[in-house]
């Protein structure tokens, strides 16, 4: 696995919200960090953490709240 360089909450970030024709998922600076849960499963309409350290929420008004090691950085 190629090593990335590591950024910090403050750094600009580029995220980008995007579906490959089987799922939604969210990248951060061209990482996948999430992806959207599986109609019929537990994780229906969740997001679902792809990398250690970030969560993604999403608010009553369609908003997407995105934390990285607890820290609220889009």
């Amino acid at each position: 696995m190629a090593k990335r360089k590591q950024k910090f909450v403050g750094d600009e970030l580029k995220f980008t919200v995007g579906y490959d024709g089987e799922d939604f998922y969210i990248k951060v600076d061209g990482v996948r960090i999430a992806k959207r849960g599986d109609a019929g499963t537990p994780h229906e309409n969740t997001w679902i953490a792809l990398e250690p350290g970030w969560r993604v929420f999403e608010g009553t008004d369609e908003s997407l709240a995105i934390e990285y090691k607890d820290v609220h950085v889009q």
